[in-house]
């Protein structure tokens, strides 16, 4: 599928689990220099918390855990690496073709390899986040179908606030998740991935009128040793995987839109 003119993708990620490191501490400073030299300037660290699940004879119990999250942006705050003691992560929001997205996500993993060697990888992603806007005049069912819509309103006079819809396949190591999400106005940015550390195209902001979020996600599990050549190519069929997703939610009139 050739690239969309006016493509409605705003926000692309691919992220490599692998073996953890005890801490990233000591190679840092190196880490820091090689990410500048690449284009990523733009340093800071953030805090995150997650829930670890702890198996007990009784069953299970969850605890916080806090997360040290090393970021690496580039100047113009449209691409990120977010690197922590057992996952990199590539973020941007201005996705050019998938060979220019796959070499520097490869690059990164490169980067982090030479200072410390990954072993071996427990889970690949990539997820992809499409703003459906139609133009002035159009309708969103002129755009998306019916099942990206949601529910009509059940009460006469009753104003949708936003509709939500998920569908989750799986297909042996891969899980495929399609989300749609309809708001009244402007975009939405899923809670798992709120706040964003890079800037979105003010064209997606400045619309007005509904919107249809369309979020598509797959990623593939089970521990393999490292290799650069097969996460790329199992990288490009997590793509496809998303491509068909997007080409069997949308109708023809959008893509005669965004050409």
């Amino acid at each position: 599928m050739a690239r969309l003119m006016r493509a409605p993708v705003f926000f692309t990620l691919a992220q490599m689990r692998f073996n953890p490191f005890l801490e990233l501490g000591p190679i840092l400073p190196g880490l820091q220099d090689a990410f500048r030299k690449a284009g990523y300037p733009d340093y800071e660290v953030a805090k995150v918390q997650g829930i670890a699940f702890q198996q007990e004879a009784d069953g299970f119990s969850l605890n916080q855990k806090a997360a040290v999250r090393h970021i690496f942006r580039n100047k113009r705050r449209t691409k990120a690496i977010l690197l922590d003691t057992a996952a990199l992560t590539y973020e941007l929001t201005d996705y050019p073709v998938f060979g220019e997205f796959s070499q520097a996500f490869a690059d990164a993993l490169q980067i982090v390899h030479e200072h410390r060697p990954i072993d071996y990888c427990d889970r690949l992603g990539m997820r992809m986040l499409d703003a459906v806007q139609p133009l002035a005049g159009d309708s969103l069912a002129q755009y998306v179908l019916p099942q990206a819509l949601g529910f009509d309103a059940p009460l006469e006079g009753a104003q949708r606030q936003h509709a939500l819809t998920e569908s989750i396949f799986k297909l042996q190591t891969r899980t495929l998740v399609m989300r749609t999400i309809r708001v009244s106005e402007g975009i939405l940015v899923p809670n798992d991935l709120a706040p964003l550390r890079i800037e979105i195209d003010p064209r997606f902001g400045d619309h007005e009128g509904e919107a249809v979020i369309l979020d598509t996600d797959c990623f593939q599990d089970g521990r393999a040793d490292f290799s650069m050549n097969t996460a790329i190519a199992d990288l490009q069929q997590l793509k496809q995987a998303l491509s068909q997703c997007f080409k069997s939610l949308v109708k023809p009139h959008a893509l005669s839109v965004w050409e």
